[in-house]
């Protein structure tokens, strides 16, 4: 918790002349594709223990993110433009809906689908972004605060960490709870 305490104060809100998020951006805009393996933990307030999971995540430019664990269920969640699909192949589960009809997960989705992208007009359109650092070869760190109340209620904040256009980890506090994702590409 120290660390975050941390982090939040050394993150400055990034003003749209911000070079280093600028080239940041532009190094992930120029990834049409990319694929990576994931660990995840989710701590709820009502569990003792955490839940782990793990699997792959792909990006394809210029709108395509999928998450699809392995372990301990199978479960593909896919994003492409506007639409959600979420399967459940074990179980014949197989729901699609628009990211329009649901306003938190669209805020989620683009807290990593955007950064991929290197769209830095949708993150601003859906996040306060605190940047850290200046230099382009260090290590880098977003802090994303959702504009909307509504969105916040469900997601008070994004950590998103990476070197040079590379995601490493993404944890998301929201209800009470804790996400931390490991990203090993």
């Amino acid at each position: 918790m120290r660390w975050v305490l941390l982090l939040l104060a050394l993150a400055t809100p990034a003003r749209a002349e911000d070079p280093a998020l600028a080239r940041l951006m532009q190094g992930f805009a120029a990834q049409p594709r990319s694929e990576a393996r994931f660990s995840e933990e989710k701590a709820i307030p009502e569990l003792d223990l955490p839940l782990p999971s793990q699997g792959t995540l792909r990006w394809q430019a210029p709108d395509r993110l999928e998450k699809h664990t392995t372990s301990p269920i199978d479960e593909v969640l896919r994003v492409e433009g506007g639409r959600l699909l979420y399967e459940r192949p074990d179980r014949g589960i197989r729901r699609e809906f628009g990211l329009d009809e649901q306003p938190e997960m669209r805020a989620l989705v683009e807290a990593v689908r955007s950064t991929l992208a290197g769209d830095l007009a949708v993150l601003r359109h859906h996040y306060e972004i605190g940047f850290t650092p200046e230099r382009p070869d260090a290590p880098w760190r977003m802090v994303l605060t959702p504009l909307s109340i509504r969105v916040r209620a469900a997601v008070q904040r994004i950590l998103v960490s990476g070197r040079g256009p590379q995601i490493r980890s993404i944890e998301t506090e929201g209800g009470g709870g804790v996400t931390r994702m490991q990203i090993n590409p």
